[in-house]
Order: C-alpha cells, then structure tokens, then sequence
C-alpha cells in the first residue's frame, strides 16, 4: 500500500490546521495513462464512499477508491521544498514513466489538486 513521507505527513497537517479541516481526508486518486504510467491527483475531503479505503497516518485521514487501490501500491507520498518547488510528489517505482506527481504550493492547500505526470 502507500507509504507518507514524515515531511509530507507534517505539511498535510499543517495545510489542514490551516484551513480549518482537521476533520477532513486526503483523497488520492490514480488514473492510468495510455503511456503506461499513472496520473495522481489529490483533493480533501469530508465524505468516505462505500468502496473506499481508509487509512490513519498519525492523525492525517487517506482515502483510496477501489479503482486507485491497485495504482498506489508500492507508491510514496513526500512533500518536497528547494530552491526550484514547493509542494506534494508521488512516486511509484512501479510505474516509472509518468509515475510522478508534483503538487505545487497551494496545490493540496486548495479544494482540489490536479497533478501532471512529470516525474
């Protein structure tokens, strides 16, 4: 299944204390591409659908529909900071071209966050 990086486990609480929505999940979604890779996206929610899985990190709710199960195993959420970006990637040896996810600064702080398939 999907692990979380320390570094992004914190930004993702912070980002929620934030906002307000300790009470709300962090979704990830997977789609795959017609290159062989993955597309990620992320969003927060508040309600769980009935094929969801529901993981607790540390106090940070995740949420999986049955479709994105498969694509998330072996993957890692970070959050990454330097010089160049700020923000969420997820990566995923599995799926090496167009496996990446980068969510920018404000990405995952917004309502949703829409992520490319750059690795």
């Amino acid at each position: 299944m999907i692990e979380v990086t320390s570094p992004a486990l914190e930004k993702l609480k912070e980002v929620m204390e934030e906002q307000g929505d300790e009470g709300t999940a962090l979704r990830v979604i997977a789609v795959p591409n017609e290159n062989g890779g993955v597309q990620y996206m992320m969003t927060m929610e508040n309600e769980v659908q009935k094929d969801d899985t529901i993981m607790d990190l540390d106090g940070v709710r995740l949420l999986f529909d049955s479709d994105s199960t498969p694509f998330l195993d072996e993957a890692t959420v970070d959050y990454v900071e330097d010089l160049t970006r700020s923000g969420f990637v997820i990566n995923n040896p599995k799926y090496a071209t167009g496996g990446g996810c980068g969510c920018g600064s404000g990405g995952c702080g917004s309502s949703s966050c829409g992520c490319g398939n750059s690795h």
